[in-house]
C-alpha cells in the first residue's frame, strides 16, 4: 500500500511539470487594451497562440503589430521545468536562417500552480523581463504581468490581459 501510495506521488508531481498551465493555456488569445496596463500606446494587434507537443513541449506564439504599424512575432518551444529554452524574434529567426547564429535570447517557465507559471526571458545570460503568467479559473482569460527595467534602470510592471478566442 504504502508504495502505490509513493507511487501515485511521483507519477503526480512528474506530470505537474509536464502538464503546468496546459491545458488551460492552449488556444488563441486576443489583447485585451482596455483590461491591460501597457508600456506607451497600445499595439494595433497582438494574437497569441499555445499549444503543447506530444512531449509536453509548450509552443507560444506571440504576432503583434505594434503602434506605428510595424509587424513582429516572438515564439518558443519550452518545458515548464525552470530550464532556458532559445526564443526567437524576426530578427534572431533571420540571422538562424541566414548564418546558424543560435538566439541570444532565452525563455524559461516554472510551474506555480495548475493554471500559473513563472517566466523570464533573458538575453545573453541577462534577465530582461520577467513575470507570472497564469489562465483565470473559468479558462476564458490569460493574464500575465512583465517586470523590466525601462532606460533610466527603473523597474516596471505591465499588465497584459487577453480573451479567449
Amino acid at each position: 500500500m504504502k508504495i502505490t501510495v509513493a507511487l501515485a506521488v511521483l507519477l503526480g508531481l512528474a506530470s505537474f511539470d509536464v502538464e503546468a498551465q496546459a491545458p488551460y493555456i492552449v488556444g488563441t488569445w486576443q489583447l485585451n487594451v482596455a483590461a491591460s496596463r501597457l508600456p506607451g500606446p497600445p499595439p494595433q494587434m497582438h494574437v497569441r497562440r499555445y499549444s503543447v507537443l506530444d512531449d509536453g513541449t509548450l509552443v507560444g506564439l506571440a504576432v503583434f503589430v505594434d503602434s506605428r504599424g510595424n509587424p513582429g512575432f516572438l515564439q518558443f518551444a519550452a518545458k515548464p521545468d525552470g530550464k532556458d529554452y532559445a526564443e526567437y524574434d524576426s530578427q534572431a529567426l533571420a540571422a538562424f536562417q541566414a548564418r546558424g547564429v543560435t538566439s541570444r535570447r532565452t525563455y524559461t517557465e516554472t510551474p506555480v500552480d495548475s493554471h500559473a507559471v513563472e517566466w523570464t526571458d533573458k538575453f545573453d545570460g541577462r534577465v530582461i523581463a520577467s513575470g507570472k503568467k497564469w489562465v483565470s479559473e473559468d479558462g476564458r482569460t490569460l493574464s500575465f504581468t512583465q517586470r523590466s527595467k525601462n532606460e533610466k534602470g527603473e523597474e516596471t510592471e505591465f499588465l497584459y490581459v487577453f480573451d479567449r478566442q
